[in-house]
């Protein structure tokens, strides 16, 4: 006893002297590097009025304040001259698919291609301005974490993780014959289900696991199909898939993590039931009716509606079947829009582009497609506000900070163009001549000014 006792006694003394001989060093936060910017207008992302008269200042990688032209000093690590630019926040399409640039083949083929395809697309990408995106399903969750961690650049992912779909819906790519059975069934796994594209689930437990397993591999959003769509085969536009209690099974998971799901939906009856069930953002809709879409403004919910990808199809679908679809798609989708505008559904800018690089390098025509409905500070809150809203839904489940604006606290997603795009959004079409710098998370990736 009298061994422990001196035995703890030194190391006591041991602990003291150890903390008086050490000295006291305060902890100092080394303030981040920061960025000023000067000469331009500001489109903020949210105001068709351009702000003028004031600097951005950039602090790391978030907006640390706008002050008043000229006020700044000199005491920034870097000095950016707009040089009578246009300041917008960084473009976000919040209906994209980063690994459908391959064909369609390919896309069902070596995942490790498609991976290295989607790797060198999402620079592309990030060049024409495009900071941040809202994947639309896929198995993106590699990719994402590479542009986090710097590996390779391109805009940042709001990955939905597989596209849940009923069997004989949207997302089931089986070829359709008798002998080609579902895995409970005997059947193989289906493609794209083994690539981690989509699933396929039937009945409120089967949407509730598929559901959970998405979130549990780092989706922010979930993405369910509940009617037919213009690429399958199986289902034409006009059916509703998922019950309402597999519907409420998706929302239920999505909810408990503080999130929501985004349903691919054309026809109006599924859409409605999607919207009486809780999904709150509707993509495609190109055949709702006025109803459906003052039930979208009823309900709160956000909506996202293509352009270009109909015209992009139309070589590529030549089958009567998709042909059909597609041509019944295009018909319907302008009187959608204008309904949008009249009830003033909140849209964002989404472009789904399939299957074709060289067509997906037109995602900012779907911009200049937009004049038709929509003026050009419009199209260009759609695609910067908007999107900011649309992948703030995420609420806790978002691993970054506020998108879309130019202000306080933002993250510093910043670009300059030379012409302005508030006349004509046509400006934004062509980055290659009017896009002069391209800020993403306080990092310049390009700077021709």
């Amino acid at each position: 006893m009298i061994r422990k006792a001196n035995l703890t006694t030194c190391l006591a003394l041991v602990a003291a002297v150890t903390t008086l001989a050490t000295p006291v060093v305060a902890q100092e936060t080394k303030a981040p590097p920061q960025t000023l910017i000067t000469n331009v207008s500001i489109f903020d992302g949210t105001s068709e009025k351009l702000i003028t008269g004031k600097d951005i200042v950039v602090s790391g990688n978030k907006i640390g304040s706008l002050i008043p032209a000229g006020s700044g000093g000199s005491n920034y690590a870097q000095v950016i001259d707009g040089k009578g630019g246009y300041v917008s926040p960084g473009l976000i399409d919040v209906h994209w698919h980063m690994g459908m640039g391959v064909n369609e083949r390919e896309y069902f083929g070596d995942q490790a291609y498609v991976a290295i395809h989607s790797a060198k697309e999402a620079e592309q990408q990030l060049m024409r301005g495009v900071t941040t995106v809202r994947d639309a399903a896929g198995n993106v969750f590699g990719l994402k974490k590479a542009i986090d961690t710097g590996v390779t650049p391109g805009p940042r992912i709001y990955p939905s993780g597989a596209l849940i779909s009923q069997y004989s819906g949207h997302g089931d790519v089986r070829s359709g014959k008798p002998t080609d059975m579902a895995k409970e069934w005997g059947g193989p796994v289906g493609m794209g289900v083994s690539d981690g594209n989509m699933i396929l689930a039937n009945g409120y437990d089967q949407v509730l696991a598929a559901t959970r397993q998405q979130l549990f591999l780092g989706a922010t959003q979930i993405k369910i199909a509940v009617t037919g769509g213009v690429s399958s085969f199986t289902d034409p536009l006009y059916v509703m898939e998922f019950t309402e209690e597999e519907i409420q099974a998706a929302v239920k998971a999505a909810s408990d993590y503080g999130t929501y799901v985004m349903a691919h939906g054309h026809d109006s009856a599924g859409v409605i039931r999607a919207l009486n069930n809780g999904v709150k953002s509707i993509e495609h809709g190109s055949v709702l009716s006025e109803e459906a879409v003052k039930l979208m403004a009823k309900k709160g919910a956000v909506f996202v509606e293509s352009f270009e990808v109909l015209a992009q199809l139309k070589p590529l679908y030549t089958d009567p079947v998709r042909k059909a679809k597609l041509d019944n798609a295009t018909k319907g989708s302008a009187d959608v829009a204008r309904w949008v505008k009249k009830y003033g559904v909140l849209m964002g800018f989404g472009t789904d582009l399939l299957f074709s690089a060289e067509g997906r390098k037109n995602e900012l025509k779907d911009l200049e497609l937009r004049k038709e409905f929509f003026s050009s500070p419009e199209i260009m809150i759609q695609a910067t506000g908007n999107g900011g809203k649309i992948v703030g839904m995420t609420g806790k489940r978002n691993p970054y900070g506020k998108l879309g604006v130019i202000e306080e606290g933002a993250m510093a997603d910043i670009l300059i163009y030379s012409k302005n795009p508030m006349e004509d959004v046509a400006v934004v079409n062509d980055p290659e001549t009017n896009l002069k710098l391209i800020i993403k998370d306080g990092n310049v990736y390009k700077n021709k000014l």
